[in-house]
C-alpha cells in the first residue's frame, strides 16, 4: 500500500455534462470520493465540457444532485468555492494555450496540417500494404521546415497540434489495483494535444488540470488504462510528477459482457436519474455500488457511509470485471426499504400512487394501509403501481366461467350483511365458507393467483366495491 502521510490526497470526479450519470461514472466518483475521506483529503468535482455541440447546463445540475442525493458531496466544484478553479474546463482555455505554448517552443509538439480525408487515405493505405489495424500516424508533418510552418499558419491552413513521442522510450507505472504496468513509446502515436478552435483534447486538458488542481490519485475504470499512458508522455514532457494511478474492473452484465444502455435487463436501471425515479433509496445505491469492483475482505454487506470511509481500502479494489446485478441491487433496496420508519414508508408509497392515480389527499390513509400489504416483497416504490394495482382498478373480466357461479353469490350475500366493515366481521364470514373457493374469491376480486392476504384484500377493497366484483 502506498503511503498517503505525506501527501495530502486529492482525489477527482471529471465527467462530461453531455448525459445523465451512468452507474459506472457514479461508481467512480464514490471510489474517489471514499479514498480522499478515508485519507482526510479532499474530493474534486471538475466539468469537463470542452465538447461544446453536446454539452447540456441541465446535465451539470442534474449529476451534481445525484451526487449529493447520493451523500457523495464534493469539496471543490463549481457549485463551490475552491483556489483551484475554474472547474469547468471551458473557462481554463487560456491555461492550456500556455503549455502548448511551452511544448512547441521546446519542440516537443509540433503543428499538423494533414486533413481528416489525408489521414483516412493514410490510414486505409496502411493497412492495405501492412495487413495490419495498428495505424499510427506517420508524422510526416514533424518533417516540415520553420518557413512552411509558418507559411501554412500565415494562409490560416486548419491545423492541430500533436506531442513529438519518444520513440525509444519506455513509460512504467504502478497501478494501485494491476500491479506494474509498462507503455512502450512506440507502440503510441503521435497524438493530438490542442484543435485550432481552440479546445484541447482530453488528455491534455486533463494533465494540465490533474497537476495544477494538485491531484495526488487518479482513481478510475480500466476503459482509461490507454489514455494512462499517453497521460504518462505528457507529464514527462512537461517535467512533472504524475499522480499514483488505480484503475479498476469494468462493469459487466450478465452475459460478462461490458455493460451497455442497450441491455434489455438493465437499460431502465442503469441511470442514477432512473433509480431514483424508480423509487430507490439513496442508502441502498450507495451500499450497492461500494461492492460493484470492490470488496471489504469481510462477511460485512451493510455499511453506513461512516463504515464505507472507515474500512474503504485500495486493496479491495478488483481488476476483474464485476456484474451489474438487478437481483443484488434490489436485495439491498428490500433490506433498507425494511428499515425505513412507518411516515417515511408511507411518504414515499403515497408519492408514487398518488402521481400514477392523480388521488385525492383524503386517500393517503388508505394509501398506507394498502401499501404496506406489500412492503416485504418490495424492491423498489414505483413496483406499487403493478402490484396494487386492482386497488385502484377492476381487473379485467374473465373470458370463461372460472368458478361456480352460486358459490360466489353466497360469499357476496354473507359479506353484504355485515354491519360493521372491519376485519374481524369478514373473517367470522370467511370462517363459514369452504376454503377450496379461496383461490376463486382471490382470483375475481384480483385478477391475480397469489397475494396478500385475501381478508386483507377484502377489507381494504370495501363493501362495497367487494359486492361489485363478485357479481358476474
Amino acid at each position: 500500500m502506498e503511503d498517503t502521510n505525506s501527501v495530502i490526497v486529492r482525489t477527482r470526479f471529471a465527467p462530461s455534462p453531455t448525459g445523465e450519470l451512468h452507474i459506472g461514472g457514479v461508481r467512480t466518483a464514490l471510489f474517489c470520493y471514499l479514498w480522499a475521506k478515508k485519507n482526510g483529503g479532499k474530493f474534486v468535482l471538475r466539468i469537463e465540457d470542452t465538447d461544446t455541440k453536446r454539452n447540456e447546463e441541465e446535465f451539470v445540475k442534474s449529476l451534481y444532485e445525484d451526487l449529493i442525493w447520493l451523500g457523495i458531496k464534493p469539496d471543490e466544484s463549481i457549485f463551490q468555492s475552491g483556489e483551484y478553479g475554474s472547474y469547468r474546463q471551458i473557462q481554463r482555455l487560456d491555461i492550456y494555450q500556455r503549455y502548448t505554448d511551452k511544448l512547441i517552443k521546446e519542440e516537443k509538439a509540433y503543428y499538423c496540417f494533414c486533413s481528416p480525408e489525408e489521414l483516412t487515405r493514410e490510414k486505409e493505405n496502411y493497412i492495405k500494404e501492412n495487413k495490419r489495424s495498428n495505424y499510427q500516424y506517420s508524422r510526416k508533418c514533424l518533417e516540415l521546415s520553420e518557413n512552411e510552418v509558418e507559411f501554412f499558419l500565415h494562409e490560416n491552413k486548419p491545423y492541430v497540434l500533436r506531442l513529438k513521442v519518444p520513440q525509444e522510450k519506455n513509460y512504467f507505472f504502478q497501478d494501485l489495483v494491476r500491479g506494474k504496468v509498462n507503455f512502450q513509446g512506440k507502440d503510441i502515436e503521435d497524438f493530438v494535444l490542442f484543435r485550432q478552435n481552440g479546445i484541447p483534447n482530453y488528455n491534455f486538458a486533463c494533465v494540465v488540470d490533474d497537476y495544477l488542481m494538485k491531484i495526488s490519485h487518479v482513481l478510475r475504470g480500466e476503459e482509461h488504462l490507454s489514455n494512462t499512458g499517453k497521460q504518462l508522455v505528457l507529464y514527462r514532457a512537461l517535467e512533472w510528477e504524475p499522480p499514483q494511478f488505480g484503475h479498476f474492473s469494468l462493469i459487466l452484465n450478465k452475459e460478462k459482457k461490458k455493460l451497455s444502455k442497450r441491455d434489455k435487463e438493465t437499460s431502465q436501471f442503469q441511470l442514477i436519474r432512473q433509480l431514483r425515479e424508480l423509487g430507490y433509496l439513496s442508502q441502498a445505491v450507495f451500499n450497492y455500488l461500494l461492492f460493484l469492483g470492490w470488496h471489504p475482505g469481510t462477511t460485512q454487506e451493510i455499511f453506513s457511509a461512516e463504515e464505507a470511509i472507515k474500512s474503504f481500502d485500495l486493496t479491495g479494489l478488483n481488476a476483474r470485471g464485476a456484474v451489474y446485478s438487478l437481483e443484488k441491487l434490489n436485495w439491498y433496496n428490500n433490506y433498507y426499504i425494511q428499515q425505513l420508519g412507518l411516515n417515511e414508508f408511507s411518504e414515499y408509497s403515497w408519492k408514487v400512487l398518488e402521481r400514477e392515480y392523480n388521488l385525492e389527499l383524503e386517500k393517503k390513509e388508505w394509501v398506507k394501509q394498502v401499501a404496506l400489504l406489500f412492503r416485504p416483497q418490495l424492491n423498489y416504490f414505483q413496483e406499487l403501481v403493478s402490484l396494487s394495482e386492482y386497488f385502484f382498478c377492476s381487473p379485467n373480466p374473465e373470458t370463461g366461467l372460472i368458478c361456480n357461479v352460486e358459490e360466489l353469490k353466497n360469499v357476496s350475500q354473507l359479506l353484504a350483511q355485515i354491519k360493521e366493515w372491519k376485519e374481524e366481521s369478514i373473517q367470522k364470514i370467511l370462517s363459514s365458507i369452504e376454503k377450496k373457493i379461496f383461490p376463486l374469491i382471490r382470483k375475481k376480486l384480483t385478477g391475480k393467483k397469489s397475494g396478500p392476504e385475501l381478508i386483507k384484500i377484502i377489507n381494504l377493497l370495501g363493501q362495497e366495491e367487494i359486492i361489485k366484483r363478485l357479481q358476474f
